[in-house]
C-alpha cells in the first residue's frame, strides 16, 4: 500500500492492513495528522487538533494489537467528532464564543464506546454556530470550504467532519443530524453520510439544538464504515432517557440481508420540484439503474410534507430557545445576529402552540407508516441543489428563486420530524464537478436494512467515494 493512500483508504481496508502488520496506527493516525497541518488553513475543517494525544493514542493501540489484544476494526482508526461533543477535559465549543472555555468533565457516550473500541481522535471539527443551520458559514471561525470547490460551502451543520472525510484528514468522524445536518454537507462533498432511528444512538453528552429531533450521525466514505462505526455507537444508554431497548445494530445483519428486489417509494413532484437540473438527471439515471436489476420503483401517496415541516419547525424553535434562554439572557451579543433573532422568535411559541405540533407529528408518523407501508424505502435527492458559493443567499432554480438554506433543508428535515433512519450516499457529479446526493429513507429501527440498500445501491450504480482534486 503507498504511504500517499493512506488518508483514503476505508475503515474496512486500515483495519485489514493493522492486523496484518502492513500499517500501522502510529502511522495512519500521522498521516491524518499530516494531511491537517497540510490542508486546514485552506478548508478551515478544524477547530482543534489533538496530535500529542492521538498519536499517544495510536502508540498505546499499536502495542495492544502488537500483544494479540485486538479489540476489533476500529482499533487504531483515527476519526475526528464536530466540536458538539463532549471529550473529557477538552474544550467544546459549538462553534460559539460563549463556550470558547467550556471543558467537559466526561465523554460524550458515543465517544466513549469508540474508545471502548479502540480508536484514535485527532481532533473536533468545524460546525455551524450552535449547529442551527445549513451552510458551515460560521461568524467565529470562518467557512469550512468545500474540497471540491473551495468558492463553495460544504453545508451544514456538519460541513467540518464532511470536508475532513471527504479531503483524508481522518478516516470518518461524528456529526448530528436534526434536520440534515449530517445527510446535507455529505451530499455535498461527496461522501455517506448517514442517521439512524430516533433513540438507536445516545445522545447524553451532545450539546443539544432540539432534544426531539437530534440524531447523532456519521460521515464515512464507505457503507461498510458506517455499519461498522454505528455497531459501536448504537444502543440503549441510560444516561440518555430517548434511547431504545431494541436488539444491538451489528454488521453481519447488513451482510446477510437480502435486498435484491426491493420496493421503493418516490415522494410527488410537488415535493420534490424544483430540482437542479444536474441532481435530477443523476437521480433519475441511478433510479434507472435499480429498476432494471429489479427494484420496483412507484410513486408515494403522502401529500403532507408540508405539514410535517411546519411541525418541525414549531419543534425546532421552540427546543433551541428554551435550551439557550438563559445564555440569552446573560449574553445576548455573543450570539451572531442571525441566530439571536432566530433563538428570540423561539421564545414568543406558545407552549399549547409547541404541544399541539408535538401532537400533530404524532399523527403525521403514523400517517406517513401507513403510506410507506406497501415500500420498503423511500428515495429522493438530498438537496434540490449542488453546493452553493460561500455568502449565496438566494438560487434559481428553473425560474423559481429559493433561499439557500430551503434548497438544501427541504428534502431532508422532514425524515428527522419523523424519527426514520435516512442515508445519503454519492450519485454522481454534475456538469461543474461538484457532486451531488441520493437520500434513502426506511422504517423505524430498519436500519440494517436501509444499509444493505445502501451497498446494493454502490454495487448497482457505481457511485462511490471520489478522492476530491486538492
Amino acid at each position: 500500500m503507498r504511504k500517499s493512500d493512506l488518508p483514503y483508504i476505508s475503515i474496512k481496508e486500515a483495519s485489514e492492513a493493522i492486523r496484518s502488520g502492513e500499517v500501522s496506527p502510529v502511522e495512519l493516525t500521522a498521516s491524518a495528522i499530516d494531511r491537517i497541518k497540510r490542508l486546514n488553513d485552506v478548508l478551515n475543517a478544524y477547530v482543534s487538533v489533538f496530535e500529542q494525544s492521538a498519536v499517544e493514542e495510536a502508540t498505546k493501540a499499536e502495542a495492544e494489537i502488537r500483544a494479540g489484544k485486538w479489540l476489533g476494526p476500529l482499533h487504531g482508526i483515527p476519526l475526528s467528532l464536530k466540536d458538539i461533543f463532549y471529550v473529557k477535559d477538552t474544550i467544546t465549543t459549538a462553534g460559539s464564543p460563549i463556550l470558547k472555555d467550556f471543558r467537559a468533565e466526561y465523554d460524550a457516550t458515543a465517544v466513549r464506546r469508540l474508545r471502548e473500541a479502540g480508536a484514535v481522535f485527532v481532533g473536533k471539527t468545524n460546525l455551524h454556530e450552535f449547529a442551527y443551520g445549513v451552510t458551515n458559514v460560521n461568524p467565529y471561525f470562518g467557512p469550512t470550504k468545500n474540497p471540491w470547490n473551495l468558492d463553495r460551502i460544504t453545508g451544514g451543520s456538519s460541513g467540518g467532519s464532511a470536508a475532513a472525510v471527504a479531503a483524508g484528514m481522518c478516516l470518518a468522524s461524528l456529526g448530528t443530524d436534526t434536520g440534515g445536518s449530517t445527510r446535507i454537507p455529505a451530499a455535498l462533498c461527496g461522501i455517506i453520510g448517514f442517521k439512524p432511528t430516533y433513540g438507536l444512538v445516545s445522545k447524553h453528552g451532545v450539546l443539544p439544538l432540539a432534544w426531539s429531533l437530534d440524531h447523532v450521525g456519521i460521515l464515512a466514505r464507505s457503507i461498510w464504515d458506517v455499519s461498522i462505526l454505528l455497531e459501536a455507537i448504537a444502543g440503549y444508554d441510560p444516561m440518555d432517557s430517548t434511547t431504545a431497548f431494541s436488539k444491538p445494530f451489528e454488521v453481519k445483519r447488513v451482510e446477510g440481508l437480502e435486498v435484491k428486489k426491493l420496493r421503493v417509494g418516490i415522494p410527488a413532484d410537488e415535493f420534490l420540484e424544483p430540482l437542479q437540473e444536474d441532481v435530477g438527471k443523476l437521480f433519475w439515471n441511478s433510479l434507472e439503474k435499480l429498476e432494471a436489476e429489479g427494484w420496483q420503483v412507484h410513486k408515494l401517496d403522502f401529500r403532507y410534507f408540508e405539514h410535517v415541516s411546519a411541525c418541525r419547525y414549531i419543534v425546532l424553535l421552540t427546543e433551541a430557545a428554551s435550551f439557550h434562554a438563559d445564555w440569552l439572557r446573560r449574553s445576548p451579543e455573543l450570539y451572531s445576529e442571525e441566530l439571536r433573532h432566530r433563538l428570540m422568535l423561539g421564545l414568543l411559541v406558545p407552549s399549547d402552540v409547541y404541544l399541539k405540533a408535538q401532537r400533530a407529528r404524532k399523527a403525521l408518523v403514523r400517517e406517513f407508516l401507513r403510506a410507506m407501508k406497501e415500500f420498503d424505502l423511500i428515495a429522493c435527492p438530498t438537496t434540490r441543489v449542488t453546493a452553493p458559493r460561500i455568502g449565496e443567499e438566494k438560487i434559481l432554480i428553473k425560474g423559481t428563486e429559493l433561499g439557500v438554506r430551503l434548497a438544501l433543508v427541504r428534502l431532508t428535515e422532514p425524515f428527522n420530524a419523523l424519527a426514520l433512519p435516512a442515508i445519503s450516499m454519492p450519485c454522481g457529479m454534475s456538469k461543474d464537478g461538484l457532486p451531488v446526493g441520493l437520500q434513502m429513507v426506511s422504517k423505524p429501527f430498519s436500519d440494517d436494512l436501509l444499509l444493505a440498500a445502501a451497498l446494493a445501491y454502490e454495487e448497482i450504480t457505481g457511485n462511490r467515494y471520489k478522492r476530491p482534486p486538492l
